[in-house]
């Protein structure tokens, strides 16, 4: 019996033990509210300047990419590119006895379209080409032959989604033809309504192009025989597109404009919304962007005002452009930004 009380004692303190032991590696060493505290090591760097861009005196048709990212200008009959963040500097190569009759910044990428213009007695020989900045690429379009040898490609645009570009080419007796090209690199002569085309656009989603009449003032769309008509407005003159085809087009009085009308190609004459800009302004200083915001430039006191908002931001030097996102300008011969927000 008293063997039996022995072996019950140390059988019960060994479970006591046991227990002791689970409950301690449960609640203490294994424990899931045990607090550990980290500290994170953030590595510093030093912030880096700006690039500084100088741009040349003599510097013309100076232009920036649709980010900012690139500079452009014609510099002693050539072309250069400039890379802003790094200051890399690219020449455009042509062909000896070749020149640049027009080239433009797309819309939605840092690709630049280029017009070459090759003269002789019988005639011009235009080589239509871009240049992918990015890459450093240059590839050759199309070519178009015109018998006037003081032809001149005045404007060219292109449609980022239906891949169709619009060639619009002037003679020495500012006659217009108009050419379009497809995603094939076939090409014809568009049909207008004028033989004076001023001042045209593109359409993103649809392949229409509309186009400025500048013998009767007026504006129309290809496919249309009609001019484009909106109520209130007696001298439409062209001021531009968003990125979702809502045009915008100014009523010019006195060669000024107060007033923008905005909608879309297919909408009644009184279905356009007018947007008053609060001042007579020239239309050359009214600026459509891509998300439909309407910004208004002041050269002569040097801000940039946003129509909605009234925000303004000024600038210092010679305005260049306005890009998705900023403002450029030349001053002291050197490139400048300001962001928008």
């Amino acid at each position: 019996m008293k063997t039996f009380k022995k072996i019950t004692i140390w059988i019960t303190i060994s479970l006591v033990v046991q227990f002791a032991g689970l409950f301690y590696i449960n609640n203490y060493f294994l424990s899931s509210q045990t607090e550990i505290k980290t500290k994170k090591i953030v590595k510093s760097e030093p912030k880096k300047a700006d690039v500084v861009i100088k741009v040349p005196t003599d510097a013309n048709n100076i232009s920036v990419s649709f980010d900012g990212r690139y500079l452009a200008y014609y510099e002693s009959s050539v072309l250069k590119v400039v890379d802003t963040k790094t200051g890399n500097e690219k020449d455009i190569e042509f062909e000896d006895g070749v020149k640049v009759s027009f080239y433009k910044w797309q819309k939605d990428r840092n690709r630049i379209l280029i017009a070459e213009k090759e003269s002789s007695d019988d005639g011009s020989k235009f080589k239509l080409s871009y240049y992918e900045a990015g890459k450093d690429i240059k590839e050759n379009i199309k070519e178009l032959d015109l018998e006037d040898e003081k032809a001149k490609i005045d404007d060219i645009e292109e449609s980022p989604f239906t891949n169709v570009i619009y060639v619009k080419a002037e003679n020495s007796g500012e006659r217009t033809n108009i050419y379009r090209i497809n995603i094939m690199k076939e090409m014809g002569k568009v049909t207008t309504r004028s033989y004076m085309v001023g001042n045209m656009g593109i359409l993103s989603l649809d392949d229409k192009l509309i186009y400025e009449d500048k013998v009767y003032n007026k504006i129309y769309v290809t496919g249309e025989d009609r001019p484009l008509e909106i109520n209130g407005v007696e001298n439409p003159v062209w001021i531009g597109v968003n990125e979702n085809d809502k045009i915008y087009v100014g009523d010019e009085n006195d060669n000024k404009i107060s007033n923008i009308y905005c909608g879309t190609i297919n909408d009644s004459e009184s279905n356009y919304e007018n947007v008053n800009l609060g001042q007579s302004v020239n239309k050359d200083d009214v600026f459509v962007m891509p998300s439909g915001k309407i910004y208004i430039n002041d050269n002569l006191k040097g801000f940039v005002t946003e129509v909605t908002s009234g925000k303004q931001y000024v600038y210092k030097g010679k305005f260049v452009q306005i890009y998705e996102g900023g403002i450029a300008s030349i001053n002291d011969g050197k490139l400048q930004k300001v962001m928008l927000n």
